[in-house]
């Protein structure tokens, strides 16, 4: 879960006090947003009581600036067990309302290919994708951006253009919409998912995509990124348990987030992918797994679906969308779906499939007659 809006981190101390220094090198840092990029290299290299000694500002700051509930914000969010004998109160904080309302940033990269190894460079970054998303409001903002890759190592330029082929499909150069800096693409995703000073930087992302994207992240950052990168897997067990203290099993939160429902939908891919009818695209999945999880919890948490939690329905042909119901018993998860589309399951045709049953019953047509 996100943390609150007020958190600050040994780290983010430690930027706050280079500022000036990066000053008088003439970098472009203002604020400590703008510096992270700057700073990692300079912050691995001090002793661990060095650290310490931001450590102990960020627990300082932290514990002078936690918010202070009233009896009626307690009363209303909160469940207290009391034990009898010792007259102690386990507390468990448990908002709901405030689960609603947290944002969570979900992230990928995009690489061609993977090498070996014992290469130096594992992955060449090509593709960015992050959307800041809420069960309360749905996906809130996205960002794109296509990344100048490295040169591939000698003798792998084939194998990562056969990758890239197979998949995304960008080029290796010469690719016009490509940025040209690590530094810039980095900051700017800074900025994006930082609403204000001080705020920890927490990433979600798919768990077989992990060790990718943090190996990305560092190379773009130089050294080390200092950004958390969670698995979204446990993400979606976590809401399901705070909700009913139970959880469905990991198999189907994957089974859910792998679903390929909504790879036609409209305004999913970025406007290349789009164009082009590419279906790997990074902000593409992104926003998949922000259409998977309102699509199974919304109605748990009490939201109303709009055009922000899932791609609005194509209107020439007039589908539409039974949510699946995740029943907790005893442990094990029940799966109920009405089957009500043409084949019978639950889920809603993306563009492509529409068109290409029409064009099927147009040709049928034309032979019968």
């Amino acid at each position: 879960m996100a943390r609150r809006r007020d958190y600050r981190s040994s780290y983010y101390f430690f930027v706050r006090d280079q500022l000036p220094e990066l000053h008088r090198c003439g970098l472009p840092a203002t604020c400590v947003v703008d510096a992270i990029p700057y700073c990692s290299q300079a912050w691995a290299l001090l002793t661990e009581e060095e650290k310490m000694i931001y450590t102990e500002k960020a627990r300082k700051w932290n514990e002078k600036s936690a918010p202070k509930l009233s009896l009626d914000e307690v009363r209303s969010g909160w469940l207290a067990v009391t034990s009898g004998d010792t007259c102690e109160k386990v507390v468990v904080v448990f908002f709901l309302s405030a689960v609603v309302a947290d944002i969570f940033c979900f992230l990928n990269i995009y690489s061609h290919g993977k090498l070996p190894s014992h290469c130096d460079q594992r992955f060449l970054p090509c593709e960015i994708g992050c959307v800041k998303y809420s069960l309360q409001d749905g996906i809130m903002a996205d960002f794109h951006h296509f990344i100048d890759p490295e040169v591939p190592p000698r003798g792998f330029r084939y194998h990562c253009q056969a990758a890239s082929d197979a998949t995304h499909k960008i080029p290796i150069s010469g690719f016009h919409l490509s940025r040209t800096s690590y530094a810039v693409v980095l900051r700017e995703l800074l900025e994006f998912v930082q609403p204000a000073r001080g705020v920890r930087l927490q990433f979600y992302c798919r768990s077989d995509d992990r060790f990718r994207i943090s190996w990305c992240l560092n190379r773009m950052a130089s050294i080390e990124s200092h950004l958390e990168l969670l698995a979204v897997e446990n993400l979606v067990l976590e809401l399901y348990r705070k909700k009913y203290q139970k959880e469905p099993s990991k198999t189907w939160v994957c089974r859910e987030l792998d679903t390929v429902l909504w790879d036609f939908s409209s305004n999913t891919r970025c406007k290349w992918h789009e164009e082009n009818d590419i279906l790997c695209c990074a902000l593409a999945s992104c926003k998949k797994i922000a259409y998977c999880i309102s699509k199974s919890l919304a109605s748990v948490y009490g939201v109303s679906l709009t055009a922000a939690h899932l791609p609005l329905q194509d209107s020439d042909y007039g589908e539409s969308t039974n949510t699946k119901m995740v029943i907790l018993d005893t442990g094990r998860d029940i799966l109920r779906g009405a089957k009500t589309s043409l084949y019978g399951t639950s889920t809603m045709r993306g563009r492509g499939i529409t068109r290409l049953l029409k064009s099927a019953s147009d040709l049928s047509t034309s032979f019968s007659n």
